[in-house]
């Protein structure tokens, strides 16, 4: 997105509106625009069917993190103790402790988020709210109904995960991420369907807890939007650690079994797989029925409310945000860029929106370089064009690509695995894309992100003086490297 939309002022309100904006759910869009809005003294109502912080919070982005740390933490003491000079006896795994501490890190945040609504005075009720015309809100909670009007009425209800054709989950056997993060018993036998972020995810978890996992993806390669070289080297590491992985392969079918599920498997790694759960990890479809009433006519398209650049849907003063949402791109280039589906992109749409609305200055986002993390191990991190993309579009590129095995932090720290893969245009030395796995490179990204927002050049990365000795400084190495100037390549 390269214009920046029309600031549209908020009126003064009319007595007969009781509040100014209603924000509908309270994820990672919702709760921001609304903290966002009390931070500008306007009065505001977050509804949030379930827990504020929404599944972001509660069911995703940190609780599995924090699994996915815990999990790591015991594969470093079972595989490399002895090496580092520790002798430690049997690694016994807990599978619920690990659990439980997910669980407590999500509601101790929770809290954190109605903390700040107090702090901000924004109102909120746990319930479902239902558009019913533009300034009108229905809101349905335990003790009952009532209509709420306002000046701004801005949709943030997210999404969920997606279902493989013909196959109904269950919550037991056949899972959705949420399921699988809170099993009532750690799984044998675990097969997943996708190996995007999330399914990679899951099945570095459960490997490194000692479950046998079986990941199934129909694409190319795991991590399929991710640069090709950090797709190969993440699975590679993943089958060397056990993970059976099958990429061009295709489920074609999912059946319950006595004591779990049995998948028929065709493609390269056809077959048949049984294990005792299977997440579906294919995607997500926006959580967009029953968000408003059929007469208010709110433009839907394939379950994603239709809005324009500045979030604005058909319907005056109706704006909506985050995952649940479907960019009409009025620039063709812009029409591939499918929207991204992440908490900071949710976070930064619904700020940027408030701010605007209320006559504040605001950024535009430029989707074509949004920051995308995935929390394996190693990490993968990355923004902007694929070397893949990049010559699909006939673009002049030089690529700077420098190894950990070549740092001295990385071997300090025994995290040798990944790389540093920067591509730069070669008329103007333009970043264009980074790629990157490796353990922390997620901490990393955020300098790239700086970088391009400030236009900075492949010259202008190595003359920024990089502290040493630092993971960090191979980002400045394959900047070098790009250009004939690295120093210990």
């Amino acid at each position: 997105m390269t214009s920046r939309p029309t600031l549209r002022t908020i009126p003064r309100p009319m007595a007969a509106f009781n509040f100014d904006i209603v924000v509908i759910g309270g994820g990672p869009a919702g709760y921001a625009a609304a903290i966002r809005a009390g931070q500008l003294k306007k009065r505001v109502l977050c509804i949030e069917k379930e827990t504020l912080g929404g599944t972001c919070l509660n069911w995703g982005c940190i609780p599995t993190k924090a699994l996915l740390e815990d999990g790591n933490f015991a594969r470093r003491i079972r595989t490399e103790a002895a090496e580092r000079g520790l002798s430690v006896g049997d690694v016994k795994v807990d599978y619920n402790k690990m659990v439980a501490r997910s669980r407590a890190i999500a509601a101790k945040l929770a809290k954190g988020i109605g903390f700040l609504f107090n702090k901000y005075e924004v109102k909120s009720e746990i319930g479902v709210g239902k558009l019913i015309k533009p300034h009108a809100v229905m809101v349905t909670t335990k003790d009952g109904q009532k209509e709420v009007t306002c000046e701004h009425v801005i949709l943030a209800t997210g999404a969920r995960a997606t279902a493989l054709p013909g196959v109904d989950f269950d919550g037991k056997r056949v899972v959705t991420s949420r399921e699988a993060m809170n099993l009532p018993q750690q799984p044998k036998r675990l097969a997943i369907v996708g190996a995007g972020a999330i399914g990679a995810e899951f099945a570095d978890f459960y490997n490194a807890i000692g479950t046998q996992v079986t990941l199934i993806e129909m694409l190319d390669t795991i991590l399929p939007i991710e640069d090709t070289d950090v797709s190969t080297m993440l699975s590679r590491i993943f089958t060397k650690r056990g993970i059976d992985v099958r990429a061009k392969t295709k489920t074609e079918k999912v059946e319950k079994t006595s004591d779990g599920v049995r998948l028929t498997l065709s493609g390269e790694k056809p077959g048949v797989v049984d294990a005792d759960v299977v997440l579906i990890a294919i995607g997500v479809t926006g959580n967009s029925e029953n968000l408003a009433d059929a007469e208010a006519k709110l433009e839907i398209v394939k379950n994603r409310v239709k809005v324009t650049p500045d979030y604005k849907t058909n319907l005056d003063c109706v704006w909506a945000v985050g995952d649940c949402v479907m960019i009409a791109w009025p620039e063709k280039e812009m029409a591939a860029y499918r929207h991204p589906d992440l908490a900071h992109v949710a976070h930064h749409e619904a700020v940027g929106l408030v701010n605007r609305i209320c006559g504040q200055e605001s950024h535009p986002i430029n989707y074509k370089f949004t920051p995308g993390c995935t929390y394996t191990h190693p990490q993968v991190a990355s923004m902007g064009l694929t070397e893949r993309k990049a010559r699909e579009l006939g673009m002049e590129i030089r690529i700077g690509k420098f190894p950990f095995t070549a740092s001295g932090r990385a071997l300090a720290a025994g995290e040798t695995d990944g790389f540093v893969k920067l591509i730069f245009d070669t008329k103007y030395g333009d970043l264009i894309g980074a790629h990157m796995i490796g353990e922390n490179v997620t901490e990393m990204l955020a300098e790239l992100v700086l970088a391009k927002n400030l236009e900075a050049t492949e010259e202008e990365i190595i003359a920024a003086m990089h502290p040493h000795p630092t993971m960090s400084e191979a980002i400045m190495e394959a900047a070098g490297v790009a250009v004939g100037k690295a120093i210990h390549l």
